[in-house]
């Protein structure tokens, strides 16, 4: 590809797919609307800021209503936009670890006839289990037996997730920027957005990365014990949801935090480590002693995760670039065909060009869900707002993140969850500096800029619910569901009316995407209604059958349109043969 044409498609992608070319036609109305509204109405703006003003400096009111606002509006909102349905592999890993939490075991053991069952991001031995940990699917467990709904869990991580990110701008920025930021957030991200909507869990490292950073100001400007639990509370979680990134942002906080205790340990090191030290350490050790339990009891190690074995196993997820990869050949050639898509993400670092196009993906990724369009601005002025020392310090946190990452093959917006709450601290920052850049212009302008961007946000999001019955495309990450969605839940849904039990065989066709995996089942196998298996060889499709011999057996081939189900018999001069594979 020519240079030319080369970063004419670099660029071009942030005004492309036709929802971000939308997005940007928003920002231009309103930009128009901040330039020419009437000054008449200015009184009213400003009597609304006053009363914002005064709701802000309430801090404990204040993170309170950040956590109160989505969850409402999005319960509201049900009538409209219903309770997902999952999708994404890791949604049913995570939900595999909630039904096994909700069941009362940190594990299940390997159902007799595992091999029919492997799947992705699922471990088979020593147990059946989630690789991932299990943070997500402790929410989840909490909304399924408190609720009989795995997805309250989610929206009660989000509503925790802003009430920490509140909680957390408190502590570096004024009060009223805080919750106005924080406001903007959950507009942005927090109702319509993939972490309310899906199972995949952005929000609980969010919440852990928010609590860490929220207590590192607050333990420079007076060492409570407080705030030191609370930073312990979010390093164990961040230890049990994304371990990588939010190990590094622990250490990072760590040092910066013993820079300013060190002259205190030294003058009074009885009180600081009674104070701070001892009972986040406490805490710390608790979280850590946790977590090997869990390890011990899903893979036989308390040193070694679910991650670890899963990625033994099967090959992935091939994250780390020093890493050398695993060679595995599985037996089921869409697992054989996922651990190939795998180990093809190390050619984005085969030359330049596909480094700067992988670099550019992942920016696009983070950028189309953290900021787009609509908060832009903000972001371009991000080298001016780094004349503040906070911001400095924040924007550190996050460069050392970034840099980690370029070790990386991949970036998702969840990968990013542990700085979220930095995030939306440096966008406000922007959105204040151009407030008190603008009000020295133009005052009305300045008041009209702060009024309109949640309007132009509010209104996006509008945008985004309407896009896909509009046939309007949107990137991967704002929609957030793979093409089998409604198929698999229509499935489930006709069979869940019906009396009896049921075995599904899913025959795949040769060029079937691994990203459309349809096996995926309950903590307990064998007391599901639905059970979902792979087609293997004649031999042991027959066992299976014979295993499950009071089950209505269905033959599913989900390339083949329409997608149904058949009866098993209707097909056994094609099942008594090899599999197509």
């Amino acid at each position: 590809m020519k240079p030319f044409h080369f970063f004419l498609y670099e660029t071009t992608r942030f005004i492309s797919p036709l929802g971000i070319a939308a997005e940007w036609v928003f920002v231009a109305i309103a930009l128009a609307i901040v330039a020419v509204f009437p000054r008449a109405f200015v009184a009213l703006v400003e009597q609304i800021s006053s009363g914002f003003k005064a709701l802000a400096q309430r801090r404990t009111a204040a993170v309170i209503l950040a956590g109160v606002f989505p969850v409402a509006v999005r319960l509201l909102m049900l009538p409209i936009v219903h309770v997902p349905d999952p999708s994404i592999h890791d949604e049913f890993s995570h939900l595999l670890l909630a039904d096994t939490l909700s069941s009362g075991r940190l594990a299940n053991p390997p159902h007799p006839f595992w091999q029919h069952f492997e799947t992705i991001h699922e471990i088979q031995q020593p147990t059946y289990s989630s690789m991932y940990p299990p943070l997500q699917g402790i929410f989840l467990a909490l909304g399924e037996k408190c609720f009989h709904l795995p997805w309250a869990g989610v929206v009660l991580s989000v509503g925790l997730m802003f009430m920490s990110i509140c909680w957390m701008l408190q502590g570096w920025i004024p009060a009223e920027w805080a919750l106005y930021g924080t406001l903007l957030a959950i507009l942005k991200i927090g109702i319509v957005g993939f972490w309310m909507n899906s199972y995949m869990g952005g929000a609980a490292p969010a919440i852990a990365g928010a609590l860490l950073l929220g207590a590192v100001p607050r333990i420079v400007q007076a060492a409570t014990t407080r705030s030191a639990l609370l930073m312990a509370l979010g390093i164990i979680m961040l230890l049990n949801s994304r371990p990588f990134e939010g190990g590094i942002l622990t250490v990072c906080a760590l040092i910066y935090l013993l820079r300013y205790l060190w002259p205190q340990l030294s003058r009074n090191s009885g009180a600081l480590l009674k104070r701070v030290v001892a009972p986040a350490l406490a805490v710390v050790l608790f979280g850590f002693a946790f977590t090997a339990y869990y390890d011990f009891r899903v893979t036989g190690s308390p040193r070694r995760m679910p991650y670890a074995v899963n990625r033994d196993t099967y090959g992935w997820p091939e994250n780390l670039a020093v890493l050398p990869p695993k060679k595995i050949h599985s037996i089921h050639p869409v697992l054989q065909a996922m651990y190939e898509k795998e180990i093809d993400n190390r050619s984005h670092y085969s030359s330049p060009a596909r480094i700067i196009d992988s670099l550019v993906t992942r920016f696009f990724d983070s950028w189309a869900f953290y900021v787009g369009p609509a908060l832009s601005l903000p972001l371009l002025v991000l080298p001016w707002v780094l004349r503040w020392k906070n911001a400095r310090l924040l924007f550190g946190f996050a460069a050392i993140i970034a840099f980690v990452n370029l070790f990386q093959l991949l970036l998702y917006p969840q990968h990013l969850a542990p700085l979220c709450g930095v995030i939306v601290a440096l966008l406000t920052l922007g959105i204040k500096y151009l407030y008190e850049l603008t009000r020295k212009f133009a005052p009305v302008r300045a008041v009209y800029l702060l009024a309109v961007l949640p309007l132009l946000l509010a209104s996006v999001a509008v945008f985004k619910l309407e896009a896909e019955p509009l046939g309007i495309s949107l990137s991967y990450w704002e929609r957030a569901y793979e093409i089998h969605r409604d198929y698999r839940a229509a499935l489930i849904k006709d069979l869940n009316q019906k009396p009896g039990k049921f075995l599904i065989i899913v025959r795949y066709a040769p060029w079937h995407s691994p990203d459309q995996e349809w096996v995926y089942n309950a903590a307990n196998i064998d007391a599901s209604k639905i059970v979902w298996a792979r087609e293997m060889d004649p031999a042991s499709d027959a066992a299976l059958i014979h295993y499950f011999a009071d089950r209505e057996v269905f033959l599913l081939d989900p390339d083949r349109f329409p997608i149904q189900l058949t009866p098993y018999h209707a097909s056994s001069a094609v099942s008594l043969t090899p599999s197509s594979h």
